[in-house]
């Protein structure tokens, strides 16, 4: 497995009482600093005040007044928890010895808020890890861990720089890709088997996947719209497909 690397410069930051003790309680990441706002519903808080105890060296309690004049555009809950570590990788460890894994790939998701909520989405449906561009994604910042809300933490998140190559080594090891395309050759997203080692690639909503990245693809796949919008936002067209990825593991089907 390649070694996982973290490009930030500086800490990244998690607000708010459920993302930070997650944090906390993984331990997966270096802590900096904890800023509570006195008076506050963190600062009340059994588990923070428990955790205090043990860290209070990283721990500082800050007036209302100078809280929220450093954190005035978070919705904080009264903390926030800033970090560093290895969050995202480069290269990917072999599957070869897997039956089942699920693998996500997004090309061209350049908002950080779809970003996020992906994360959250895939980790909620049991994907095993999400490739991404360097060159054709958004990076990896503050709103995309908070979006996650925590997902970031049981997430494999790797960065690469040629997807097509990526694909090559994996169809090695036994994997089929799918695209989630619009198009006269797709079929309806629940009609393809993602049972196995799949790959699913989606892109975003106004440029799609690329047309190189798409030509590695086994099947295409559309969800069709019955309203009057053109298609879903990507968020939600991830879930469809990843619940329906699941609900075939899940029953054999």
């Amino acid at each position: 497995m390649g070694k996982p690397k973290n490009k930030a410069s500086k800490p990244f930051s998690i607000y708010g009482l459920n993302g930070a003790i997650e944090l906390l309680q993984s331990e997966k990441f270096q802590i900096e600093s904890i800023f509570i706002q006195e008076g506050s519903q963190a600062e009340r808080n059994k588990w923070i005040i428990d955790y205090k105890k043990k860290h209070d060296k990283k721990m500082s309690i800050l007036s209302k007044h100078v809280f929220k004049n450093q954190f005035s555009s978070k919705r904080t809950q009264g903390i926030v928890v800033q970090f560093s570590g290895d969050i995202i990788s480069e290269e990917l460890p072999s599957f070869s010895d897997e039956e089942t894994v699920c693998l996500l790939v997004l090309d061209q998701i350049e908002d950080p808020q779809n970003f996020g909520q992906i994360i959250r989405t895939a980790e909620c449906a049991g994907v095993d890890g999400i490739l991404f561009s360097k060159h054709h994604s958004a990076s990896i910042s503050d709103t995309v861990l908070q979006v996650s809300q925590g997902a970031f933490l049981n997430m494999p998140l790797y960065e690469v720089t040629n997807l097509n190559n990526e694909f090559y080594a994996l169809k090695e090891q036994g994997f089929w890709i799918a695209g989630l395309e619009n198009s006269i050759e797709a079929k309806s997203w629940h009609q393809i088997d993602y049972k196995g080692k799949i790959i699913i690639i989606v892109g975003s909503e106004g440029e799609g996947i690329r047309e190189k990245v798409l030509e590695a693809c086994d099947f295409k796949a559309t969800i069709p719209m019955m309203g009057k919008t053109n298609s879903l936002n990507v968020s939600a067209a991830v879930s469809a497909i990843l619940f329906e990825r699941l609900r075939q593991v899940e029953s054999g089907e």
